[in-house]
């Protein structure tokens, strides 16, 4: 029988993991040409796109302990019944928050890659 919640915390570790590397490989990519792009005086052309992918990766890092602490109130829930609601609630508006710092990492990679191709155009 599949444990959902197993299944669930792949999925969402995963994610994470994704957002880190699409925001941080495309940094370490472009800060790996920076000087052929200083030498052709690209590179304040490029820093937009650098930018927000440094802050693509700070929202992944933040998605990390948003579920870090969702995790920790579905744990209370188990440990406090009297309490269990209310660790249930914050639990899933931590959840809720995860999934949309997640989203902006995902999107943020996307503009930067914009910001860069239209640096380019």
């Amino acid at each position: 029988m599949a444990d959902y919640r197993e299944i669930s915390q792949e999925y969402a570790q995963q994610g994470i993991k994704g957002a880190f590397l699409l925001n941080g490989g495309a940094a370490v990519a472009l800060l790996s040409q920076a000087a052929d792009l200083k030498a052709n005086g690209l590179a304040s052309s490029v820093s937009g796109g650098l930018q927000i992918w440094a802050l693509g990766t700070a929202l992944a890092a933040a998605t990390w302990v948003l579920a870090f602490l969702s995790t920790r109130y579905v744990d209370k829930s188990e440990r406090e019944a009297d309490k269990k609601g209310g660790h249930l609630r914050i639990s899933d508006g931590l959840m809720l928050a995860g999934i949309i710092t997640v989203g902006l990492s995902i999107l943020f990679f996307l503009l930067g890659c914009i910001v860069l191709a239209s640096a380019f155009a």
